[in-house]
């Protein structure tokens, strides 16, 4: 097959030895683009910052105008001025920890499926070599990161690519969380699938060291990286640790710090003119720059085609040419920028999907509006401040034990002497009464009312919206039932409360399909050496973990997500299953601890083949080994079926 007619290499593959482009001041337009789509959305970091703010920071926070000064102070500064406490009760991060842990427990992991079933273990090895950068890179946290940013932001976006991780000290497919204050993109988005995204990129603060490191591959330009970058500071300017003050006030040009450099990524799809062709023999299609050489080399494999199809005996109708003809080809081009407009680095898309590195995902998007889940129950969470202040304020300032002496009565006693023996214990009064007055007349205590009326239905009305509106009510939170409810109900209560997130999980999940199947390509990509990928568990034959990258690349993969086989549920599920084939001998004990999650099956296993090997050779039989008092009780724990 020529060259031209394998999509897989329509893109070239940046190595090394290759070097870098550095051209000064020649990418000015596209920086002001990127500078313009990062600022057009400032409204919805902003929105991102004010949910964070209340999600698990100053829930006072939001700033308001003082009446004496007509300054802005935060509410919570100007609560204090008025002489209260400004109190809060957060209701929202027990429910995002809820949404968290529910994503936690549904584990999913991706499936690949190979269009042709005669290559059923090529889908099963690329299974494994995904479930294998998913342990590399720790996706579980990612993906929980990444769900917190989706509910207070409403976006999200990872970063995919192959190199050298220095923390992991290996060159492997890595995958990166983008912070959101960091990220831009076109903002005429509203497609929900993301195909109408035409730029996308992000701010990185590094060290010089790191910027000379990634892009100085020569002296010449690591002496141009430092003149760029000449004012920047080696000294630590840290004032404050951990806050998000470096992300809460991004600008797009200057680092967060003085001592780190501004470097700006950015993808952008840009057109060219090509010669679009279509291979009827094999069924490919692709793009071909538009100049002399390109149509000469179509023309030549047309030419061969029609001689060889004439000493074949072929007429002119059955040989199949390459059709092709003038037309406008869509790329991803890529550049790494200076805050000056100088370009550290920039080609077409170095992979074969031919598109960028990113996943982004916005939910909820309707008609180009982005939502934010958040958002939409802070009322109610200010209210709660509100009233739970209020009823404080109230009791501070209600009388509390205020104690009423008619002043005639103690002639004996001043009023210290008084006081000192009315808090005192088996204090003596000595009181001269008038005729027909009692002790009630002369000594008396008085209590009001420590809240309004109606204060706490109110802030118990407030606690409910917010569980409402949010979808995460009492039944899903595992609260106890009132009492008398019937077991029926609130097993039907718990499933309808899984509907109002359903939307939401749903979601996230198309993300995540979307972001292994970049992965799944990336792979393919860049995996070219055979070799043993080995992974926790048995789940896979030994066959599916050796990695054969000529198969896998020859093939064409779908990917779609199923259930995690880690979950408890399923674990149960399939050791059950096992248990009842091991049973009913139709497996054998080898086979049932090979395919079983028990957390001793490894051990048990594991000396029966050294049994078997030991037999083999003429030499005595171990034991089974002892299980520790942690399996003993696993395997002693009765298990629950149905």
């Amino acid at each position: 097959m020529n060259k031209f007619l394998d999509k897989r290499v329509k893109a070239p593959i940046l190595k090394e030895k290759d070097g870098f482009i550095i051209k000064h001041g020649s990418a000015m337009d596209f920086l002001r683009e990127c500078a313009n789509c990062w600022n057009a959305l400032e409204e919805a970091r902003r929105k991102l910052r004010r949910s964070l703010m209340y999600s698990y920071g100053d829930q006072w926070g939001d700033y308001v105008t003082d009446p004496d000064t007509l300054s802005q102070i935060t509410e919570g500064e100007l609560i204090k001025k008025n002489g209260k406490v400004p109190l809060k009760n957060n209701m929202i991060a027990p429910i995002l920890s809820n949404i968290e842990g529910q994503l936690r427990q549904n584990l999913m992991r991706p499936v690949c499926i190979v269009r042709d079933k005669e290559e059923a273990k090529v889908g099963e090895m690329m299974s494994v070599a995904i479930e294998y950068v998913h342990d590399i890179n720790e996706l579980e946290e990612l993906d929980a990161d990444s769900m917190r940013m989706l509910l207070n932001g409403g976006m999200l976006a990872q970063r995919i690519e192959y190199g050298v991780n220095p923390a992991k000290e290996k060159r492997d497919v890595w995958v990166h969380n983008v912070n959101p204050s960091r990220l831009f993109f076109n903002a005429n988005l509203e497609d929900v699938r993301m195909w109408d995204v035409t730029c996308i990129g992000e701010l990185f603060d590094i060290p010089l060291d790191d910027v000379l490191a990634h892009f100085g591959t020569t002296p010449e330009k690591k002496e141009f990286i430092k003149n760029v970058y000449g004012n920047i500071s080696s000294h630590n300017d840290i004032s404050r640790a951990m806050q998000g003050d470096e992300t809460a006030n991004l600008t797009f040009y200057t680092p967060s710090r003085k001592s780190l450099c501004r470097v700006i990524l950015g993808w952008k799809l840009e057109s060219r003119d090509a010669y679009r062709w279509n291979d009827e023999k094999n069924g490919t299609w692709g793009y071909l720059p538009y100049d002399e050489k390109n149509r000469k080399m179509l023309e030549e494999e047309n030419e061969r085609r029609r001689n060889e199809g004439t000493e074949n005996g072929l007429s002119s109708e059955e040989i199949l040419l390459v059709d092709y003809e003038f037309a406008t080809e869509r790329f991803w081009y890529y550049r790494y920028m200076t805050p000056y407009g100088d370009i550290l680095q920039e080609g077409q898309s170095p992979y074969w999907h031919g598109e960028h590195n990113y996943v982004l995902h916005l939910f909820p998007l309707v008609q180009g509006k982005l939502g934010n889940f958040v958002e939409q129950f802070i009322d109610q969470q200010r209210a709660i401040n509100r009233t739970a202040t209020l009823i404080d304020f109230i009791r501070g300032t209600s009388s509390k034990g205020v104690l009423v002496v008619d002043d005639d009565a103690f002639e004996s006693m001043s009023r210290e002497e008084v006081i000192d023996e009315y808090v005192r214990y088996n204090g003596v009064l000595f009181v001269k009464l008038k005729p027909g007055q009692s002790i009630d007349g002369v000594v008396r205590q008085y209590n009001s009312s420590a809240a309004v009326a109606g204060d706490f239905e109110l802030l118990n009305l407030q606690l409910r919206l917010i569980n409402e509106i949010s979808g995460v009510n009492s039944a899903m939170q595992g609260q106890a039932p009132k009492a008398g409810t019937p077991a029926s109900l609130y097993a039907q209560q718990v499933q309808n409360s899984s509907l109002n997130l359903k939307g939401l999980f749903d979601s996230f999940r198309t993300f995540r399909r979307r972001r292994d199947s970049k992965v799944m390509k990336t792979i393919q990509q860049f995996y070219n050496e055979e070799h043993y990928i080995k992974i926790a568990g048995s789940h896979y034959s030994e066959e599916a973990k050796w990695y054969n990258p000529q198969r896998v690349q020859e093939s064409e993969i779908d990917i779609t997500i199923a259930d995690g086989y880690n979950t408890p549920a399923y674990q149960m599920l399939a050791n059950d299953f096992l248990m009842d084939l091991f049973r009913s001998n139709v497996v054998d004990v080898k086979t049932m601890l090979e395919n079983s999650s028990y957390p001793f099956a490894t051990k048990i296993l594991e000396a029966i083949k050294r049994n078997e090997q030991q037999a083999a050779a003429g030499q005595p039989l171990e034991g089974i080994p002892e299980l520790t008092n942690s399996e003993q009780g696993i395997a002693n724990t009765p298990q629950i079926t149905g």
